[in-house]
């Protein structure tokens, strides 16, 4: 009995490992630029990959990061396209196989921008996700504030990040265009920060108070 029960835990281990890190977002991030703003359907596709050997089932969630006033969003998935006010379902994908996961703004003759981002989470382990960045009409050149709540300063920055209002902030967590997390800092009321440690590049700000909500979202330059 005792090696039944060993062989399970290795089977389950084992699952587990090969779930971690099986799912891909391809391209990401995924731009779109330079439409007119008579289109009233403007795509960015990009595909979503299940490289684990068995089936998987996963939710997608949509965050709106920035979005013109005006416009509207809508996620498409391997099973179907859904309509603006849908932001989260779950869908299946065989073991290997490749689906959509496209998103859709909706200009109404609006000119503006937008950035989307499309969470993926296996629903049998946490740990496997994945994260597509959509950027409508953002080459992201220059910085762009993505929320006016609260201010960083310096933006392009080298070694050291200024906060406004550090008292609402409780933890930065810096992460790529693609939605990789790549540094979260506790302020502990701090008004500067370090960053001298994260490379050259573009990354998105989020700021979260100590109640765990999300307070601002920036997009930062690191030069």
């Amino acid at each position: 009995m005792k090696k039944l029960y060993t062989f399970i835990a290795a089977g389950l281990l084992l699952t587990a490992l090969n779930v971690s890190g099986q799912i891909t977002i391809e391209p990401n991030p995924v731009y779109k630029n330079d439409f007119p703003q008579s289109e009233t359907d403007v795509v960015a596709y990009s595909h979503i990959t299940n490289e684990a050997e068995f089936s998987r089932t996963y939710t997608w969630t949509r965050n709106v990061i920035e979005i013109t006033e005006g416009w509207t969003s809508a996620v498409c998935d391997t099973n179907q396209c859904y309509l603006t006010f849908v932001s989260t379902q779950e869908f299946t994908l065989p073991a290997g196989a490749t689906g959509n996961l496209d998103v859709h703004v909706y200009p109404d003759g609006i000119e503006g921008a937008a950035i989307i981002e499309v969470y993926v989470e296996d629903n049998g382990d946490e740990s496997n996700n994945a994260t597509g960045v959509y950027l409508f009409n953002q080459p992201l050149s220059t910085p762009e504030r993505l929320s006016e709540r609260i201010k960083v300063f310096p933006n392009p920055t080298v070694d050291f990040l200024n906060i406004e209002n550090p008292g609402e902030v409780n933890r930065l967590e810096f992460y790529s265009i693609e939605g990789r997390l790549i540094k979260s800092v506790q302020t502990n009321g701090n008004a500067q920060i370090a960053v001298g440690d994260l490379a050259s590049g573009n990354y998105i700000l989020r700021m979260w108070d100590r109640d765990n909500n999300q307070v601002s979202s920036n997009l930062l330059m690191k030069d």
